[in-house]
């Protein structure tokens, strides 16, 4: 991860820098959004040479998010996630979930479980894991036992059939 950052943050600047160098001076709000840019880019340089510093060596892999993950007959249940704040700005979580799903999908899961939400489906966790176009089930308790089961058949269908029209 390192010498990719520090070689895309490298070629960015050089090419902000002849970028800039190859714009004319009469335009101010162009030379404006590139420096700002480049004073981006460097501050991004700064940071990766801070936290490079504290691994130690120069070519060491260092894990910057990861999933738990165990196959349960056709599923996949994501038994943990998380990631180093510090590198936060790159977004490591989303490509994690990616290559997860790829890998439960690979094996036959047909459901990948990302676990849980809060109730009010606003909080963070919630909005972040909407962007993998989520089905969200709700239960009563953790278990689903069906106490009259002919309605229980009835409600379930009657869902689907509400679900389906507000998609």
């Amino acid at each position: 991860m390192k010498m990719q950052i520090n070689e895309d943050a490298k070629i960015k600047k050089g090419k902000l820098e002849k970028e800039i160098a190859q714009t004319c001076g009469n335009a101010k709000k162009k030379l404006h959004r590139l420096e700002d840019q480049l004073r981006s880019v460097d501050k991004d340089i700064k940071e990766f040479k801070e936290i490079f510093s504290e691994f130690g060596q120069e070519d060491q892999d260092i894990a910057i998010a990861g999933i738990l993950s165990i196959q349960y007959g056709n599923t996949c249940e994501m038994l943990y996630a998380g990631m180093d704040e510090r590198f936060k700005k790159f977004m490591p979580q989303y490509k994690e979930y990616v290559e997860n799903f790829k890998w439960a999908f690979e094996r036959g899961c047909q459901w990948s479980n990302m676990g849980g939400v809060e109730g009010t489906l606003d909080d963070g966790l919630t909005k972040f894991k909407d962007n993998f176009n989520p089905t969200i089930n709700e239960f009563i308790g953790e278990f689903d036992i069906p106490i009259y089961p002919i309605m229980y058949r009835l409600t379930q269908k009657a869902y689907k059939i509400l679900k389906s029209k507000h998609m």
